[in-house]
């Protein structure tokens, strides 16, 4: 509140400032009474009803932004609901690899952490348990080999003298390389609490199956990991459009905790498919679509989707971000000249997320303020100028 009290203060002043600079220029000796009168009717010119002054320095550090509107191709949309999925290369489960006692080793793993590639991020003890102790696990595989190795040296010099046959002697050395694969196993990731469970790929950890102090058997899922590079758009189709989706080749969408619209083109987006049947008691149709994760997006988030169909030409369109509302009618704010601007009532037609379809208001030509456009409006309740206003 504070800001917008600030704001209408300066541009009051600002406005005063413009009308009092005006009047010593006329009173000043030695003048260029050719150049004033040029200026005056530049100024006559610009200055109509409802312009709105708002000083290029001001409207450049405010950060507005223009565009000149111009007819283009603009698909046809279908608007619908859908969600991010993870993608199935960027995704993966990690198992026990041994039954024990599930440990997070002092950290606090929970969904969100993230992993790197190669490491330890919980450990899988069984100290104090009969059966699947881990450690006396491996302490008799290397029991084993060194029994095994033993036999085989003693076979190998009693082979030349007959003592132990041809099959004899490759049983022994069989029984080695058996003894020794199952010490390498039992050695990887090992640490002195247990078995530790190593992450397959980098990533952050989407789904925890398992607590501190879970007992888990061989093969049961501990947790989902995702890479986060590469999501999958998932639009689910009403079937009443189940005619448009042939013409349909990429989409965008919006994410609704921040309203930013995201356009799959610009990131390397491409359709995956569309499922030929309808699920049964299902009233959509899923389609897919997978991209570049460069927004820190995040799998599971309910979207709002613009499926982008066949084009139609000469289009006027404008960024959604041009768009201001007051009590149902939309209005954009068009700059007329230099520090000058326009307030324009405007109708829309479709939407693709990004841009919308004007129906009336604008014919192509004009400069509409794309950003910004809430400045001008404060801007509006003080310097607009009123029917029958002269300088």
């Amino acid at each position: 509140m504070k800001f917008t009290i600030f704001l209408l203060s300066a541009l009051v002043a600002l406005t005063v400032a413009g009308c009092s600079r005006s009047a010593d220029h006329t009173a000043s000796d030695g003048h260029d009474h050719g150049t004033e009168t040029q200026a005056a009717e530049e100024h006559d010119h610009v200055d109509e009803p409802g312009t709105i002054v708002l000083d290029d320095h001001q409207a450049e550090a405010l950060g507005l932004t223009v565009e000149t509107v111009t007819a283009a191709p603009f698909a046809n949309v279908v608007r619908t609901g859908g969600a991010l999925e993870a993608a199935p290369g960027d995704r993966a489960t990690v198992t026990a690899t041994t039954a024990g006692i599930v440990s997070f080793g002092g950290r606090q793993l929970t969904e969100g952490s993230p992993v790197a590639r190669g490491g330890a991020f919980l450990v899988l003890g069984s100290a104090g348990m009969a059966e699947g102790n881990y450690p006396q696990q491996l302490a008799d595989a290397r029991a084993e080999l060194v029994k095994a190795e033993a036999d085989y040296a003693r076979a190998k010099r009693l082979s030349p003298q007959g003592a132990v046959s041809g099959a004899e002697l490759s049983a022994a050395q069989l029984a080695v390389e058996v003894a020794r694969r199952k010490v390498a196993v039992l050695s990887e990731n090992a640490t002195q609490g247990g078995k530790g469970i190593v992450a397959p790929i980098s990533g952050y950890v989407t789904t925890l199956s398992v607590g501190e102090g879970d007992y888990v058997t061989a093969g049961q899922p501990l947790a989902t990991i995702s890479a986060n590079r590469n999501l999958v758009l998932r639009a689910d189709v009403p079937q009443r459009f189940l005619n448009e989706l042939a013409e349909v080749s990429t989409a965008n969408f919006t994410t609704p905790y921040d309203g930013v619209s995201h356009d799959l083109a610009a990131m390397k987006g491409r359709l995956l498919g569309t499922a030929r049947a309808v699920a049964d008691g299902s009233p959509t149709l899923p389609l897919r679509f997978e991209f570049e994760n460069r927004s820190g997006l995040t799998p599971g988030t309910v979207v709002e989707v613009f499926l982008k169909g066949e084009l139609r030409e000469g289009v006027i369109t404008v960024p959604q971000t041009a768009l201001t509302e007051e009590q149902g009618t939309y209005y954009l704010y068009l700059r007329t000249a230099p520090g000058h601007y326009r307030k324009q009532a405007v109708e829309l037609g479709a939407s693709d997320g990004c841009r919308v379809e004007i129906t009336r208001g604008l014919v192509g030509g004009e400069e509409v303020v794309t950003r910004g456009g809430a400045y001008v409006r404060l801007a509006g309740m003080s310097t607009a100028i009123p029917h029958g206003h002269s300088h």
